[in-house]
């Protein structure tokens, strides 16, 4: 399982007022620091109405705040093109939180339309600025090849400049890259050195990622104990990998006694988050009738969003209900086509089966040896 999920810090409360301090009337600072002073205690509609008028008044890191507060939807309607705007105005003044915060927008097309071309030089413009966010990003640009060649080990020197800076979920990913030999030389114990110092600042994903060091025997000696309280760690702070992770030993029962209904209940909190692995895992126990009442619809449900994320274990479910009627129409056409989707995506299972198909001939599908061994290869 992917263990480097992307992890985008938000950033507010006038992060930037040591460097972009100077420049505005005494009403747009004291409108700023009002501001700031509500956004730090949450009072999201406050900070609004205080930062309006300083960023109006051409306050910078009034702007990149209040852009902020548009993008999050706190104490505003939810506006993501408001966001780009406030976003713009702060990041021609120079300001690197307002140009890193931009970039993003242009990288899921938020606001604006997606663009990794203007996403990309706005992460470069910042990170050239030693902006630990920015050189995050841009690890995950080269990491992903989002409008760039894939590039591990550009992506790797961007994450560890930021990790270096001690910026955590950059530190997560360096750890990451070592624990699977992703740009440098694999290395499980460089990577726990690494996951360890993220999780000196609470990173909920370093957490997750030492229980699983401890769960595989990764750089350290195999402990399910051990791999179980780190796992729970990251749980209370509400990382959905950690909630499939243990919501997975707990429907094995390995190191914990076994209960569905945990298992469930974890799967579902994960899967709320929108974690296709925990979409997946619930969609697979309500079919079941496992910790909780047998329901193929809702399963076929939870089954079709981790499609969305390109999950192919998930469209190998959905193959199976189509297969066998279970809470659809039985359709062979439609089993069959989740079947070669989730083999083309990598599940291998789903090839086995397919090799079972042609060389049977089942779901209305004539013997065909030569496609059957196609199949049986990519399954192997």
């Amino acid at each position: 399982m992917n263990r480097s999920l992307r992890q985008r810090v938000w950033l507010g409360c006038g992060v930037l007022s040591a460097i972009y301090g100077l420049g505005w009337g005494a009403s747009a600072h004291a409108d700023f620091k009002a501001g700031q002073a509500a956004l730090a205690a949450k009072d999201y509609a406050t900070a609004v109405r205080e930062y309006t008028p300083a960023a109006q008044a051409g306050d910078a890191r009034a702007q990149a705040d209040l852009g902020f507060l548009y993008e999050r939807g706190q104490g505003v309607k939810q506006d993501f093109t408001q966001a780009a705007a406030w976003y713009r105005k702060a990041a021609d003044q120079g300001n690197l939180l307002a140009k890193t915060n931009l970039a993003y927008l242009y990288e899921s097309g938020q606001g604006v339309p997606r663009d990794y071309a203007q996403a990309l030089a706005l992460y470069q413009e910042a990170a050239d600025r030693n902006w630990p966010q920015a050189q995050n990003a841009l690890g995950n640009i080269y990491d992903k090849g989002l409008g760039v060649p894939r590039d591990y080990q550009r992506s790797f020197a961007w994450y560890r400049k930021a990790a270096d800076q001690g910026y955590a979920p950059a530190q997560t990913s360096v750890g990451y890259f070592y624990e699977i030999g992703r740009g440098v030389e694999r290395d499980p114990v460089q990577a726990m050195n690494w996951y360890r110092k993220a999780d000196a600042q609470n990173n909920s994903q370093a957490q997750n990622n030492i229980g699983a060091l401890y769960s595989r025997g990764l750089g350290v000696n195999q402990d399910l104990a051990e791999a179980i309280r780190w796992y729970r760690k990251a749980v209370a702070n509400g990382n959905p990998q950690a909630q499939t992770n243990l919501g997975f030993l707990y429907s094995d029962g390995r190191g914990v006694e076994q209960d569905d209904v945990q298992a469930v209940k974890l799967y579902r909190l994960a899967a709320e988050q929108g974690f296709a692995q925990g979409q997946n895992n619930l969609g697979f126990m309500l079919a079941a009738g496992r910790g909780t009442k047998r329901n193929y619809a809702e399963a076929k449900q939870w089954y079709e969003k981790a499609v969305e994320q390109g999950l192919a274990q998930a469209m190998q479910n959905l193959a199976i209900l189509y297969e066998f009627g279970r809470g659809v129409s039985q359709d062979n056409v439609m089993a069959l086509s989740w079947y070669k989707s989730a083999a083309e995506a990598g599940s291998r299972p789903a090839a086995r089966r397919l090799a079972t198909v042609y060389t049977n001939g089942e779901l209305g599908e004539s013997v065909d040896l030569k496609r059957a061994k196609l199949w049986m290869d990519r399954g192997q």
